[in-house]
């Protein structure tokens, strides 16, 4: 019974690190060069 207790609350917690992960990542400004429209941009302003 310890084992399936042990096993959910590891979950839970490799659940709860992948959420505040995603949370921050969203909080993060978004780089410009990844954008796509900035990568047209770009690829079209070097030809």
């Amino acid at each position: 019974m310890l084992d399936v207790i042990y096993l959910a609350l590891t979950l839970a917690l490799f659940a709860l690190v992948w959420l505040i992960a995603r949370g921050a990542e969203k909080l993060a400004a978004p780089d410009r060069a990844t954008a796509p429209h900035d990568a047209m941009r770009g690829e079209e302003g070097s030809r």
